[in-house]
């Protein structure tokens, strides 16, 4: 599991006045503190998405709106719908500009999500690389969201949320033939995103852009982490395999 991942657990875990930008805020009654615990304590992301909506609905003037958008964006792109994800991740960002994590997210669902020939591709782009760049920026002065988290742990948890913002700043390298810039930023997935699946990702880029040869290490070190479950070791051969394929 993702350092990230154990952050938004330890998030939902929390008194429903830890809020995870460090603002320290409550409900302003019971009925709103009854809303915001069903939706901390969703058992998945469909019931989060209901329970956010309703809070937002029923409680316009919430101090934890910011805090709902993006368990809706979320918990969206955890249901593989990033048209909603990107939806919600912006409204995030409306009402709290310096929100990291929205920022991440919606830095690499807009790179994961462009395609050589989308139409709209620099548009894509631009957007995937100021918001990995503005991420990476508001993580400096972040402050430790919850005092559970020790000092090693928000460190983690920051640098994770760093290499994800770098898969981005990578892709949109790729895709401006970039290769140094990309290899670069690839090399920080690494060396700081918790989740190996994120260099997988990177390779498939790679080979999206007929950049086989370059695809092929970021394979191979998902395949060595000591992060990575077998079964993801097993796709990371598998599409090696496939690249050095199209390489003969």
């Amino acid at each position: 599991m993702r350092r990230s991942a154990i952050f938004t657990a330890i998030l939902l875990a929390a008194a429903v006045s830890a809020f995870p930008q460090g603002k320290q805020m409550k409900p302003k009654t019971k009925n709103e503190a009854t809303a915001i615990q069903a939706m901390l304590s969703a058992p998945d992301p469909t019931a989060r998405i209901k329970a956010a909506d309703d809070l937002i609905t029923k409680f316009a003037d919430t101090e934890f709106k910011a805090f709902a958008l993006f368990l809706e964006a979320d918990a969206y792109a955890q249901l593989g719908n990033s048209e909603k994800a990107i939806v919600y991740g912006e409204q995030t960002i409306e009402a709290d500009p310096k929100n990291y994590q929205a920022q991440v997210l919606l830095a690499k669902t807009y790179a994961q999500t462009t395609k050589p020939n989308d139409l709209d591709k620099e548009e894509k782009l631009k957007k995937s690389a100021k918001y990995a760049a503005d991420a990476i920026e508001n993580l400096k002065t972040a402050e430790k969201p919850n005092p559970q988290l020790t000092d090693p742990q928000w460190t983690e948890m920051k640098n994770d949320f760093e290499g994800q913002a770098n898969l981005a700043l990578g892709i949109n390298a790729a895709y401006h033939n970039k290769m140094d810039e990309a290899n670069a930023a690839f090399g920080k997935v690494a060396t700081l995103d918790t989740d190996p699946v994120d260099l997988i990702r990177a390779g498939r880029v790679l080979i999206d852009l007929k950049k086989y040869a370059a695809a092929i290490p970021w394979f191979e070190k998902v395949e060595t982490s000591p992060n990575a479950q077998d079964q993801i070791k097993a796709i990371a051969k598998s599409d090696k395999a496939r690249a050095q394929a199209m390489l003969k």
